[in-house]
């Protein structure tokens, strides 16, 4: 056994890298690892081709450069003059070993002793590997992700079926309920629904289809009748039903629907940064919902179930009819260093119209975050609606006022095909102060403006506040500099 490894050890610091079989990237995969992988790649390298017998570097070997080893584990005794990349094994840096440069295991792991010496980073990517194909001219790579996916092709999600319910003024209480089927070798889920809304009487059908064709490569399909409304962007739906149920506070705009959407996804992948463009058409058949004006009655709320601007606020009538649009946009996502970026931006194309308007829409959503100094950090969040061409109808107008927008105009006051609204937090954390164990407050200033109106947009309105939060609550004192009114308020941290 020890003659063997010696061998393999000293045969594979021997052969002349231009006589090695080449390695080629088929589909590189998300993340650092690939890239680093490609980086290697492209350098004067040593390589240890697949087998099912362990790489060992004795201690005698020093290989010069660096090393890549295919689907196998490698044990390093010695010397490697450069990085070590392991793909599909486990990387054992052994006492007295030297590596001048990085430890990479991809779909493994990396396991270096304390009394081993490694010049670079020690670096382990276990959510994915690489499957390994030898062609009459190469080996040729592709990623795999190591993540399990559900087995079961019958599955009944959250609870036997039963989907997150949410609630408004509008619906009262909706209930979604159906199973979901996995099927072309677990590449497509469908999931079949049906959405009891307590308050409009309703049983709504839809259905969802997202068939992955490579793994950088999916459809979609949504069709169903529905309630919809374009301010959910405000907050999510957990936090809205939570709102409505307690306060009366319902900031979003509701018209219904039977719609159809099929997009078409790319994944774009770099080290650090991911792009998902899309493009699709829609087809949609709309008309408006109550409550109309002066209603006498509606769903219930803890407090304000009579308030004509919280749970008896009308709805604002939509043009029945028939939209046909196309729709195009991409979702982009960056992580580095601490800076955190999401994004994402659709474009609406109408072709047909109950108005018979030929308008162009887009709707865009930033997210950025990053460190400054210490503790502290910055945020800002934008959401932009602008539209081109002809006035489109109600049912694409977007609004603005009351608690997540501009809390010191009533709620939703403001309204068109114009929008914009920019929401900047700078945080300090408090360390010296600890709460037991809900850790340590932060203090937060915030700046808020926006507008929302038809054709352009109105003066902006503005609120500066300043507050604390800790775990998942917030308290905030929030000024108009305008006419100096001020409010207190509570809320969550991952609310708007």
């Amino acid at each position: 056994m020890k003659l063997g490894v010696a061998t393999v050890a000293l045969a594979l610091a021997a052969v002349p890298v231009a006589a090695q079989t080449p390695v080629v990237i088929d589909d590189i995969g998300p993340g650092r690892g690939g890239r680093l992988l490609q980086e290697v790649l492209r350098r004067p390298h040593r390589l240890a081709e697949p087998d099912t017998t362990l790489v060992v570097i004795t201690r005698e070997v020093e290989v010069r450069g660096s090393l890549v080893v295919l689907a196998r584990s490698v044990r390093i005794d010695g010397t490697v003059d450069g990085d070590v990349v392991v793909v599909g094994g486990d990387l054992f840096v052994r006492p007295g070993a030297h590596v001048r440069g990085r430890a990479i295991a991809i779909g493994g792991g990396a396991y270096p002793s304390a009394l081993a010496k490694i010049d670079g980073e020690v670096m382990t990517f276990r959510d994915g590997t690489y499957d390994v194909e030898k062609t009459s001219s190469s080996y040729r790579l592709t990623y795999r992700s190591l993540e399990e996916p559900p087995l079961s092709p019958l599955l009944f999600p959250l609870f036997y079926g039963v989907r997150a319910p949410a609630y408004d003024r509008v619906n009262g209480l909706s209930v979604p309920f159906g199973p979901a089927f996995q099927f072309a070798r677990e590449r497509a889920l469908a999931n079949v629904l049906v959405t009891w809304r307590s308050d409009i009487g309703a049983v709504d059908p839809s259905a969802t289809l997202r068939l992955q064709l490579t793994r950088r490569s999916r459809l979609s399909l949504d069709a169903g009748r529905g309630s919809f409304s374009n301010d959910k962007w405000i907050w999510r739906d957990l936090v809205h039903s939570f709102f409505v149920l307690t306060f009366a506070e319902d900031n979003r705009n509701w018209f219904r629907a039977d719609r159809l959407e099929f997009l078409a996804h790319r994944l774009l992948e770099g080290a650090e940064v991911t792009w998902e463009p899309f493009a699709g058409v829609l087809w949609e058949r709309a008309w408006s919902v109550g409550p109309g004006a002066a209603p006498t009655s509606g769903p219930w709320s803890l407090f304000g179930t009579r308030d004509s601007i919280g749970m008896r606020r009308p709805n604002p009538p939509v043009a029945d009819g028939h939209l046909t649009s196309i729709l195009a946009g991409t979702t982009v996502s960056w992580d580095s260093d601490g800076l955190r970026l999401a994004g994402r931006t659709r474009v609406e194309a109408a072709v047909a119209t109950p108005t018979s308007a030929s308008f162009q829409q887009v709707t865009s959503d930033l997210a950025i975050s990053f460190p400054t100094f210490g503790e502290q950090g910055y945020a800002v969040d934008v959401h932009w609606v602008t539209t081109l061409g002809d006035t489109p109808p109600p049912q694409r107008y977007a609004f603005a006022g009351g608690s997540g927008t501009l809390p010191f105009i009533d709620m939703l006051a403001q309204g068109g095909d114009e929008l914009l609204l920019i929401d900047q937090r700078y945080s300090v954390q408090l360390t010296g102060v600890t709460l037991g164990a809900f850790g340590s407050p932060a203090l937060q200033l915030r700046h808020r403006l926006g507008a929302a109106g038809a054709g352009s947009l109105p003066t902006f309105e503005q609120m500066l506040g300043v507050g604390l939060s800790l775990t998942v609550i917030r308290g905030e004192v929030q000024l108009d500099p305008a006419s100096q009114r001020w409010r207190a308020t509570a809320g969550f941290t991952f609310s708007r």
